[in-house]
């Protein structure tokens, strides 16, 4: 009798699909499910992710509605002479780096601190900076240890074609500079006994291959200002529709060294034709030196500094 039971009991429950569960008897984060009639297995996870909390922004705000009208008008009335082109993966602000006041700093990041003239989103921030903001400088600010650099140096698979994409000019610089600091770190990655496929690690921080590419992807950048009309033309338009006399727009290189929080002035600053630079007080870093190859040997190129005379 009790077989005949268990054989309807069976049978009912492959007739309308009684799942069946079978429970571990230690106790688990999942429980395992089967469906008779797909015999699919379904792992149910009872455990959470730890997701950031959004309270401390929260929090934050009800600090800052906390301040009087008055301090709120006064800090959004301030001028913001500074605009920093900055890099996504830079952890530190500039308002942090500078201990800059509220609103006088107008930022753009990116990955990678890039510009290129095909950029729209950097020009209509640069447009908005010059005629709305009035600045007087615009900073590119590169850091040390850029993820963005490293990925364009290793070609990681963890990356996605999207970023490989968008770090492609600094893949390029990596590939082309002569840089000698550059240089080395590109041939010591080569393949060669004991790694035949070469070196696939990303460089450290300090390594002043890296820290190099890091510096010259900021120039890069700069000169891609320089070049570009964007610049020239967004402050001929501001002169044509605004009477007032208009402060001269200076653009800078900067590198961020966040193991000492050193800021270094790369040295590749212009401003409008006929215009003194002002005075840059940050330390500037030691003129780069290029791979020479020996100049007996005809047909070798010689690598060329950055010249923006």
């Amino acid at each position: 009798m009790l077989c005949l039971h268990v054989y309807l009991f069976t049978l009912l429950s492959f007739a309308f699909a009684i799942p069946i569960t079978i429970s571990d008897p230690q106790p688990s984060n999942s429980s395992l499910t089967i469906n008779p009639l797909t015999t699919e297995t379904i792992a149910t996870s009872t455990s959470t992710s730890s997701i950031a909390s959004l309270q401390p922004l929260f929090e934050g705000n009800k600090q800052f509605m906390s301040k009087t009208r008055l301090e709120a008008e006064r800090d959004a009335q301030q001028d913001s002479s500074y605009m920093f082109m900055g890099c996504l993966d830079n952890r530190l602000s500039p308002h942090t780096i500078f201990s800059a006041p509220p609103a006088t700093l107008v930022t753009h990041n990116n990955l990678g601190n890039q510009y290129d003239d095909d950029d729209t989103n950097a020009d209509s921030a640069i447009t908005y900076a010059i005629e709305m903001a009035n600045v007087d400088h615009i900073v590119v600010l590169g850091h040390y240890g850029c993820k963005s650099v490293e990925t364009a140096i290793t070609q990681s698979d963890d990356a996605s074609d999207q970023v490989k994409a968008w770090v492609k000019p600094i893949r390029q610089l990596y590939k082309d500079s002569k840089r000698q600091e550059i240089v080395k770190l590109r041939d010591s990655r080569m393949p060669q006994r004991g790694h035949p496929n070469g070196i696939t690690a990303a460089p450290p921080a300090s390594d002043p291959g890296f820290r190099a590419l890091v510096e010259e992807n900021v120039k890069m950048s700069v000169k891609a200002l320089k070049d570009d009309s964007i610049l020239d033309w967004a402050y001929s338009r501001k002169k044509k529709h605004d009477n007032k006399i208009q402060p001269d727009v200076f653009v800078h290189g900067f590198v961020y060294d966040d193991m000492t929080g050193e800021v270094y002035d790369l040295h590749v600053s212009f401003g409008p034709p006929g215009k003194p630079i002002p005075h840059i007080p940050f330390s500037a870093l030691a003129a780069a030196k290029n791979f020479h190859r020996d100049s007996n040997r005809p047909g070798i190129n010689k690598g060329k500094t950055w010249n923006f005379s």
